[in-house]
């Protein structure tokens, strides 16, 4: 009976090796003279600020009114900057939800606006003889861009200032840009392309109240993100 073993064990063996083979074969691969499939694992490239609940206020608490109580859609709790493919995304997280009509801003053309400003050149100052957003004549600004969300009293929209063209001497440019608003998060999408492609920036988030026309000093603002200061994109 011992005989046998031997033919057993070479059998068993080549048994083995043809398995082996076969899970080898087996386990996926790219196709040969193919690269192997390439997964974007990147993260997208953010900034975030945190902001105590209650700490919004008029006149920056100073001045008659300042301890009036702001209300909770003017009052900053989060915002981030994040860029995800080419496009940024602008996201301001406020202690209440925003109401679908919110309370009017005296003054005729009053404007209620949660807003970023972002200062991509740090060697330019824009300013104009109509003011610089938000503004009035003669007043420079670190920033070259505002993204900012409005309600006119009527209905809300998304904007982009594009302050750059004051430093030649001409009009500031606006355009519209999507935005939602989701109860306490209002949230802008603006394409890199319109910021001028930029790697790195300052920046900072506020509410405000408008209550003349651009360019005016007609405006107070309740509750800066940071609160001193500003943050860089990407952190």
């Amino acid at each position: 009976m011992n005989r046998n073993r031997p033919w057993q064990l070479i059998i068993a063996g080549g048994l083995l090796a043809f398995l082996a083979g076969c899970t080898e074969r087996n386990a996926p691969t790219a196709l040969r003279g193919h690269p192997a499939a390439a997964f974007d694992a990147a993260a997208p490239l953010t900034s975030v600020v945190t902001d105590p609940a209650g700490d919004a206020a008029w006149n920056r608490n100073t001045g008659p009114g300042s301890a009036a109580k702001v209300p909770g859609y003017l009052d900053i709790v989060r915002v981030e900057v994040s860029k995800m493919g080419r496009t940024f995304v602008f996201t301001m997280d406020l202690a209440d939800v925003v109401p679908g009509s919110p309370a009017a801003v005296s003054g005729g053309l009053g404007v209620q606006g949660w807003l970023f400003g972002l200062d991509t050149d740090p060697t330019t100052f824009p300013s104009g003889q109509d003011g610089a957003f938000p503004s009035g004549p003669g007043q420079t600004r670190p920033f070259e861009f505002f993204v900012d969300v409005e309600w006119d009293g009527t209905e809300f929209s998304g904007l982009l200032y594009d302050l750059r063209p004051l430093l030649t001497g001409e009009a500031m440019v606006v355009t519209p840009v999507p935005f939602t608003i989701d109860g306490a998060e209002i949230r802008v999408s603006v394409d890199a392309s319109a910021l001028g492609e930029p790697s790195a920036f300052q920046w900072d988030a506020d509410t405000c109240a408008r209550h003349a026309h651009l360019g005016s000093d007609g405006f107070q603002c309740f509750d800066p993100a940071p609160d001193a200061g500003f943050a860089t994109w990407p952190q």
